[in-house]
Order: structure tokens, then C-alpha cells, then sequence
């Protein structure tokens, strides 16, 4: 399964070793999103861990920043920059593919969704789900703050799911 590491505000950001350890786990690919000044950034498509690592350095992270850590074993989708993760919001599975964005919602994933599992080699479970199921459940960043909406996320993903919002709110499934 997919490695998920949060650090939240007030958090020390992995080191180096830590993150080579999770790239080294989980080899095809990586990715991260951040919290800054009313918006979630994802990177995402780093195939080589010196350029991942490159870009966390870049972003010159600290304790107070909010940021998500994403390293995919590839399950669907094939091993390729687009189906790194995070994805973000978006009801349009061709916009899955966008290594980077400015957005209100960063999501990512670990495990396999079974209701999107197809013999699919351009899309992952994850993608699909993304675009084709999650704006059914999930209308607004305010419907993550809902149990109903949480407890029903849990049930159809049978898997983990991680959400950074715009108001710098982390929410696991």
C-alpha cells in the first residue's frame, strides 16, 4: 500500500532519511500538498527521489507549515507522473492528470477502492474515484466537518483517505 505522511502545524517535517526510507518502500512515485495563504498546492510526478527531494527542500518547510506526503506503490494506472498523488478536486478525470494546482481541496489515498477497479491502464482507482464518485458525496469542504459524510467515505472506501482543505484542516478517512 501507498505511504501517507502527515505533518501538521506544530510538527517537525520528516527528515531526509525518512523520506528516502517511505520512497524507498514505495518506489513508483511521489508526491505532496501543502497549506498556504488560503490554498492548497499539489505537486505531484516525482519519479526519482533526488527530485522530490529537491522540490520539498525548495518549499523551504517548517513546523508551521501543513504539509501531506504521498509515495505510491502502483496498483492501477501504471507507474507514471500523472497517477502520483495528490489529486485534486475535480469532476474532470483528464484534470487528474495535472501535476500541479492551486486549489480548495488536495486529496490522496492508500489502498484499493473496489467500486473503481478496472482494467484500466491510463487511470488509477484513486483517479477515478476522485472524479467520478467523490463530488456525489462530497459537495464542499464543509461537508468533511459532517460524520454522515465521513462514515459513508469510510464504508464505500473500505481504504484510507487524507483531505487538506483551504482552511488548512487535515481530514483522514
Amino acid at each position: 500500500m501507498c505511504i501517507i505522511c502527515v505533518s501538521d502545524k506544530g510538527v517537525k517535517q520528516p527528515t531526509k532519511t525518512t523520506m528516502q526510507t517511505m520512497w524507498t518502500n514505495n518506489p513508483h512515485g511521489a508526491g505532496y500538498m501543502f497549506f498556504r495563504d488560503g490554498k492548497v498546492y499539489t505537486r505531484k510526478g516525482f519519479m526519482r527521489f533526488v527530485d522530490f527531494y529537491d522540490a520539498v527542500k525548495a518549499e523551504n518547510f517548517t513546523a508551521d507549515d501543513i504539509v501531506v506526503y504521498h509515495f505510491r506503490i502502483s496498483t492501477q494506472g501504471g507507474v507514471n507522473p500523472e497517477m502520483t498523488q495528490p489529486f485534486f478536486f475535480t469532476k474532470d478525470i483528464v484534470k487528474t492528470k495535472n501535476l500541479r494546482a492551486e486549489t480548495k481541496l488536495g486529496i490522496m489515498h492508500n489502498g484499493i477502492i473496489p467500486m473503481t477497479t478496472y482494467a484500466d491502464k491510463e487511470y488509477s482507482d484513486t483517479a477515478h474515484f476522485v472524479a467520478e464518485y467523490l463530488p456525489l458525496i462530497v459537495r464542499n469542504t464543509a461537508d468533511l466537518n459532517n460524520p454522515r459524510t465521513l462514515e459513508l467515505l469510510k464504508e464505500v472506501l473500505n481504504s484510507k483517505m487524507v483531505f487538506l482543505d483551504c482552511k488548512g484542516r487535515v481530514t483522514t478517512v
